[in-house]
C-alpha cells in the first residue's frame, strides 16, 4: 500500500534533480497516483519551462481523471513564464491534491489552494513540511527579500588559516573535498570572490571535477578596478563575468573588457566599501538566486559583518599552518564579546578523506514557510 509520506519524500528527491537549473524559481517535485499505483512523475527541470505538475501529467501512462497529485509546493495560480498549474489540475479532473507546503511567494501564498477547493478538488495541506520547506529556503529568501541566498565556503587548517604567510594556499584540503566543492558550484548560480583572490590566485571558478551542464556566473568585487585583464576569468569567462566596481580608473581597460563581454556594474554609494544591498538586488534582478562566496578572508568578513551569509560550509584539514602573518579565514570587524558570536544552527559534520566539513545555517527560512502552511491549512479547515 502506498503511503502519502513515502510519496512526498520521493517528490522531494525528484525536486532536487532541478537544483541549479531553475534560477529564481523554486525546485518542485510531483507524483501522480491512481488506483494505488504511481502513473506519473515530474519535476521543474529548468527556468522558463514546464512546472513539476505539468511534467508529471505529461508523464502519466493512464487517464488523469480521478487521480491523486502529490507535490512538494503549492501549485501556482498566476501567469508567469508558463500558465497556472491549478488550471491544468482542474481541467484534467484530478480528484485530490496533497501539498507539502504553501508557496511563500506573496502573490500566491494560498491562492492556488483556494482556487482548487472552489473547483471541487480535495486538497490536503502540510505533508513533511520541514523537509519540503528546507529545499526551497533559497527561493523563500528570494521572494521575501528580493536578494540571493548566500553560502560561505571556506577551506582552512585546524588553526583557522586559509593560506601561509607567503600566501600559498594550494591545496589545504583533499581532492575529495574539492570534488564536493565542484558539486556545490554546479548547483550555484554564481561564485563570488574579491579582486585580490583573482589577481593573487588566478582561479578558474568553474565546474570541472564533476560532469555539469552549466557553469555559474563569476562575480568579482573590485572597488578600484584593479582586475588583471590577463586573468583566467577575463580570458576565458568574459561572457559569464560580472565585475562590481566603485571607480573606473581606466577608460581603455573598461572599453576592452566591455568589448569582450564582461559586465561592469558601478556601485554609486558613498565611501570605499560596497553597498551589499545594492549588489544583492542587482544579482537577484539577473535571476541569480544561489551565490557561493569563495574568497578571500576580507570578502568573507564583509559579508559576515553585514549579516548577508545564510549558510556556511567549512572544510577543515588536519594541518597546522601557524604564523602571525598567515591568513585567517575570516577578517572584517568581528564581534567584541563571545555572547555576540554568530551561532550556526543545525550543524552537520561530514568526512572527506582526512578532512571534516562542518556545515550549517546562520538563518533559517523554513519556520516562515511552516507557519504560513499551518495558517493556510487552518483557514481551509474552517472554510474561510
Amino acid at each position: 500500500m502506498i503511503k502519502p509520506h513515502d510519496i512526498m519524500k520521493e517528490c522531494v528527491q525528484l525536486a532536487l534533480l532541478g537544483k541549479g537549473y531553475t534560477k529564481t524559481n523554486p525546485i518542485v517535485g510531483a507524483i501522480i497516483v491512481k488506483d494505488g499505483k504511481i502513473i506519473g512523475r515530474g519535476y521543474h527541470e529548468e527556468y522558463g519551462k514546464s512546472h513539476a505538475e505539468i511534467n508529471a501529467m505529461n508523464d502519466a501512462v493512464e487517464p488523469l481523471e480521478g487521480a491523486d497529485l502529490y507535490v512538494t509546493l503549492e501549485p501556482c495560480s498566476i501567469h508567469g513564464k508558463t500558465p497556472p498549474c491549478v488550471d491544468a489540475i482542474i481541467e484534467n479532473k484530478i480528484k485530490r491534491v496533497f501539498i507539502g507546503v504553501v508557496d511563500p511567494n506573496p502573490k500566491i501564498a494560498g491562492q492556488g489552494i483556494i482556487k482548487l477547493i472552489e473547483a471541487g478538488v480535495e486538497v490536503f495541506v502540510g505533508f513533511d513540511e520541514e523537509l519540503c520547506a528546507s529545499i526551497i529556503e533559497d527561493f523563500t529568501k528570494g521572494v521575501l527579500n528580493q536578494e540571493p541566498y548566500y553560502t560561505l565556503k571556506l577551506a582552512q587548517s585546524l588553526d583557522g588559516k586559509i593560506a601561509t604567510k607567503t600566501g600559498d594556499s594550494k591545496w589545504i584540503t583533499s581532492e575529495s573535498s574539492r570534488v564536493y566543492v565542484h558539486y556545490i558550484r554546479s548547483v550555484s548560480d554564481a561564485i563570488l570572490v574579491g579582486v585580490n583572490t583573482v589577481n593573487r590566485d588566478n582561479p578558474r571558478l568553474d565546474v570541472r571535477l564533476i560532469k555539469a551542464e552549466v557553469n555559474p556566473y563569476k562575480v568579482v568585487l573590485d572597488p578600484f578596478f584593479e582586475i588583471d585583464t590577463n586573468s583566467f576569468l577575463c580570458k576565458n569567462y568574459s561572457n559569464k563575468l560580472i565585475l562590481f566596481v566603485k571607480d573606473i580608473k581606466s577608460k581603455e581597460k573598461y572599453d576592452k573588457l566591455i568589448s569582450e563581454g564582461v559586465e561592469i556594474v558601478k556601485d554609486e554609494s558613498i565611501g570605499e566599501l560596497f553597498d551589499l544591498n545594492f549588489i544583492s538586488k542587482y544579482l537577484y534582478s539577473k535571476n541569480i538566486l544561489n551565490v557561493l562566496i569563495e574568497g578571500g578572508s576580507e570578502t568573507a568578513g564583509r559579508f559576515i559583518d553585514a549579516g548577508k551569509v545564510d549558510k556556511v560550509l567549512f572544510f577543515i584539514a588536519p594541518k597546522i599552518i601557524g604564523g602571525r602573518d598567515a591568513v585567517s579565514s575570516i577578517k572584517g570587524d568581528g564581534v567584541e564579546k563571545i555572547q555576540d558570536a554568530i551561532e550556526v544552527k543545525m550543524a552537520e559534520v561530514k568526512h572527506f578523506d582526512n578532512d571534516i566539513l562542518i556545515s550549517g545555517k546562520i538563518k533559517d527560512y523554513t519556520e516562515y514557510v511552516i507557519k504560513l502552511t499551518d495558517k493556510v491549512r487552518n483557514r481551509c479547515l474552517l472554510g474561510l
